[in-house]
């Protein structure tokens, strides 16, 4: 079901569903009879009307949705089909019954059967008439018993008329009479209102063989649906505008129970249509905290309570399972007219950071989810019981108690989630009041809220508020660990880097000599003197060892994650590393050759001499690792000794005080607590120390590599947080394009309707047609990239090659030109077709292309290749290539190197194409053969089922 609000001459709205409708007889049953039997016996829709879906309860009491439509808009305008029945439309004007002259005989409520959805506006039309007859009369009537009808609703209305000016004494007041003749005579119905609905029902005609649903159609919008329509002056921040947006979002967020596996058979939307066309989405069924989420909170209570007002059920603190939890009811609970057995789910997390078992990340992601969705529901058969969970609602006395003392009374409403779940069948005594404000106050109502108010308490007293030992002991153990953890992990990062700094500068004047010396060895191996000459070749063979054993000492550094000012520097040694062993191999591979030439010896003799060599160089190496080895192992071992005797003193030291100050036995047993306080601290921090030693041993003797264990940990960790904070960016920077985009819709119309009522006079002026085309042009070019915009449903289609250079070619019309770029597109490129949405293929381009333009500019050939080559498409340009350190980061989120660069296009590349099964990725001609231009920058789609 939906609802939604269209903006326009006469703003209207819907309320839609397509459930199983109502036939003529059940519309005059359900909607024109006053009392009926229809929820007083909650009876469930014939299997035939479910369409294979799952009984439903019957909610609420008799009269609610009366209520309710008359709320959301003074004239309902209410159109239903039951499966193989007509439609039924009738229309209501509650204002009718306003006037307190009249009994429900006086009022006429006009209905029609009819055939095809296509007629709805005839339809409308036509109770438009019968509905103005309610308050408007013939001067004479044939029929002298309807005359006199008509004269005594006309003195009732007339009567009220006077009342109302009464009170009203402004001039221009109109009178409610008045207000429903303007609107029959004026009011014209924009088709597009009836377009969502005939959507759906076309939707179910192929599910279930017919079509069937419901729809109220909301002909003049209430004051709160008015503002989210069409807020008029208002600013965006208006305090009326936000609080009608926030409390409807409230109310009708989590409708359908989220704490459950998800519920497929209902699903709802809010949203409304601007006069431009433009949806704004107000509220979508998965904007919720749902199970997953619930299941991650470090304090979680599951279980259920009992008729007699026992709870059982599992409790997680600070994120350890505490098992199965009893607790008695603390009140005497009546069995027949009392709550019955409900379940109850309950979680939260520490308020403070350095409190809490999450990790900063996690508990960062949960205070942001608790701004918005926090609250205890309550559910009835998995539907939304209302008012409970809104922001306005304590009916539990949660921020009550918490006034009182926020150390014992844990609980607040700020940051707990979850639910109650009742049944009709069990709590038959929960009744709603009739205006959806909550559950009558009846015996049932005050033991529910008793039982659930006292269990939280218990529950903060044993487990997470100020008094129980969890808290004590846990939080302090937390706090340790963390602050342990911490000061190793800063500990081994300073170590990393340290060694990382040392290295590049010790390593580097060993490394531009070592290049040096290769570079003339192999310039003396290339000259012709003496290069037949056996011994000259061995002499140079043995240069050649002495650098190769030299290259394996200074390979270049393990890089730590974030290495700042050395990044150049870094950059530098690895290349020269790279040339250096390239030349070493290339003279290994000459120097080979030479050898098996003017060697005289037997080959089985010379593969034995090479073999010899080359053992005799590893011999070497090992023989000096093992030498460090030993003479770090040896210096360990003393370490390690000197700190175990320093270790076994310090409890003696911290305690021997406190028990030479005993006096007597009144003061023992805070003695023996601080003792043991004192102990507990003293081991942890011992165990957690000699542990990791352990820890880390073993690992070395299970042959884990540390090193490279710890590098690529810290880089992952260093990934995530730089991740972290791009996505908070990112969603700063979403927040920024929706308010643009918002206000750019807005205005769009504004600003041609404002240029279109100019004179003609002032349209002659070639400033006039300046305005509106530079205004032509920003409109277009938003328009172009609104593919981006993923909301609402777009169909699939077959785009071409020549499309796609189309559409390149307007969108960055004179630009190529003015910045001297030539772009080339492929024959084959133009006669491949992809089968996908215009929206998510001609972003890609422009941005590849757009990224091209900035980099071509750098170089004085000027050129951007678009081809099709063995079924892949590749964009290539003739900027400089891209380091190949960059390669891997290069679609990551924020990751740029361009000046002043977002680094967002390249990712929303490969996330959008990603949707569809699409690939993309940088091709390193130095590797991969997928390119157009070896020295430029070479980009690869691979489109998913292209066809060429």
């Amino acid at each position: 079901m939906a609802l939604y609000t269209i903006d326009g001459d006469y703003p209207c709205g819907a309320l839609i569903d397509n459930g199983c409708g109502m036939s003529l007889q059940q519309l005059i049953d359900n909607w024109l009879v006053v009392g009926t039997e229809s929820k007083t016996r909650k009876n469930t829709l014939e299997e035939n009307e479910r369409f294979g879906l799952g009984i439903r309860k019957t909610q609420g009491e008799k009269g609610i949705g009366r209520l309710s439509a008359a709320f959301l808009s003074p004239v309902t305008f209410l159109v239903t089909k039951k499966m193989d029945n007509n439609y039924v439309a009738l229309l209501i004007d509650w204002r009718l019954f306003e006037n307190p002259y009249l009994s429900f005989d006086d009022v006429t409520v006009p209905f029609r059967e009819f055939e095809k959805i296509d007629s709805l506006s005839d339809v409308l039309s036509g109770l438009l008439i019968e509905l103005k007859k309610n308050v408007s009369f013939p001067s004479k009537d044939e029929d002298e018993v309807r005359h006199f009808n008509h004269l005594l609703i006309k003195a009732a209305w007339e009567k009220f008329s006077e009342d109302e000016k009464a009170v009203n004494e402004k001039s221009d007041f109109i009178t409610t009479q008045d207000k429903i003749i303007n609107f029959c005579d004026q009011f014209k119905i924009d088709p597009s209102v009836f377009v969502p609905w005939e959507e759906i029902l076309i939707k179910v005609e192929k599910i279930d063989g017919g079509k069937h649903g419901t729809a109220l159609f909301l002909l003049e919008l209430g004051r709160d649906l008015s503002l989210l329509t069409n807020a008029g002056d208002l600013a965006k921040d208006n305090a009326e505008l936000s609080d009608v947006e926030q409390s409807l979002v409230d109310t009708l967020r989590a409708f359908v129970n989220p704490y459950i596996l998800e519920d497929l058979s209902f699903s709802y939307e809010i949203y409304t249509v601007k006069a431009n066309g433009y949806h704004r989405q107000i509220l979508k069924q998965s904007d919720v905290f749902s199970k997953s989420d619930f299941d991650a909170l470090e304090h979680t209570v599951v279980g259920y309570v009992d008729a007699k007002g026992w709870f059982r059920g599992r409790v997680k603190a600070f994120g350890e399972d505490k098992g199965e939890v009893v607790i008695p009811a603390s009140i005497s609970v009546n069995s027949d007219s009392g709550v019955g057995p409900f379940e109850i789910q309950i979680g939260t997390l520490e308020f403070l950071p350095q409190n809490t078992s999450h990790t900063e990340r996690e508990h960062t992601h949960f205070d942001l989810k608790a701004k918005k969705y926090a609250g205890l529901m309550v559910f009835r058969d998995n539907l939304r019981v209302l008012p409970y969970g809104r922001v306005d609602n304590d009916f539990f006395q949660i921020e009550e108690r918490r006034s009182w003392n926020a150390g014992r009374y844990y609980w607040s409403n700020r940051r707990v989630f979850g639910f109650i779940s009742i049944t009709q069948s069990n709590n038959k005594e929960l009744k709603d009041k009739s205006g959806r404000e909550g559950f009558i106050r009846n015996q049932a109502a005050r033991e529910l809220k008793t039982l659930v108010s006292d269990l939280l308490t218990s529950l903060a007293d044993r487990f997470f508020g100020r008094n129980s030992e969890d808290r004590k002991e846990l939080l302090e153990q937390v706090k340790r660990e963390k602050e342990l953890r911490k000061s190793a992990q800063q500990q081994a990062r300073k170590s990393t880097q340290k060694s990382f700094s040392e290295a590049l500068k010790t390593q580097t004047p060993v490394l531009d000599a070592s290049l040096e010396a290769v570079k003339k060895l192999k310039t003396k191996l290339d000259s012709n003197q003496n290069k037949h000459d056996y011994n000259y070749i061995k002499e140079i063979d043995a240069d050649l060892a002495n650098l190769e054993s030299l290259r394996t000492e200074i390979k270049t550094p393990t890089k730590p994650p974030k290495i700042g000012v050395y990044e150049e520097k870094y950059r530098s040694y690895r290349d020269k590393y790279n040339e250096f062993s390239a030349y070493i191999l290339e003279m290994k591979l000459i120097v080979n050759k030479l050898d098996s030439e003017l060697n005289k010896l037997e080959p089985s003799l010379v593969g034995k001499n090479h073999l010899d060599k080359n053992q005799g160089i590893i011999n070497a190496r090992l023989t000096k690792f093992s030498n460090n080895i030993d003479e770090k192992t040896n210096a360990l071992l003393k370490k390690w000794g000197v700190e175990i005797k320093s270790d076994r003193a310090i409890y003696y030291s911290k305690a021997i005080s406190i028990v030479d100050s005993i006096n007597n036995n009144a003061e023992i047993e805070n003695v023996l607590n601080l003792l043991d306080s004192i102990y507990i601290e003293t081991i942890d921090s011992l165990t957690f120390k000699y542990q990791s030693i352990n820890k880390g041993l073993e690992r070395l003797f299970d042959g884990v590599n540390l090193d490279s264990a710890f590098s690529l940990s810290e880089e992952e960790r260093e990934y995530f947080e730089d991740k972290a904070k791009s996505l908070n960016a990112l969603a700063q920077l979403g927040i920024s394009v929706e308010i643009l985009s918002h206000e750019l819709e807005e205005m769009d119309s504004m600003v041609t309707r404002g240029l279109n009522s100019l004179p003609s006079t002032a349209k002659e002026h070639p400033g006039f047609t300046l305005a509106l085309n530079a205004h032509r042009s920003l409109t277009q070019q938003i328009r172009f990239l609104s593919p981006l915009k993923i909301s609402g449903y777009q169909s699939r289609q077959k785009i071409s090659g020549k499309n796609i250079m189309d559409y390149i070619l307007r969108f960055f019309g004179d630009r190529f030109e003015r910045q001297r770029i030539s772009i080339e597109f492929g024959d084959d490129f133009k006669n491949i077709y992809i089968n996908d949405i215009p929206s998510r293929i001609y972003p890609v381009f422009t941005n590849i292309i757009n990224n091209a333009m900035y980099w071509v500019s750098l170089s004085d050939n000027r050129l951007i290749k678009i081809y099709f080559v063995n079924s892949l498409v590749i964009i290539a340009n003739t900027g400089p290539a891209i380091d190949p350190d960059d390669i891997p980061r290069l679609f990551e989120l924020f990751y740029s190197k361009r000046a002043n660069g977002h680094g967002v296009g390249l990712y929303l590349c490969r996330e959008n194409l990603a949707v569809a099964h699409h690939k993309i990725w940088y091709s390193d001609p130095n590797v991969e053969d997928d390119y157009l231009i070896k020295d430029g920058a070479n980009f690869v789609i691979k489109f998913n089922g292209v066809e060429s």
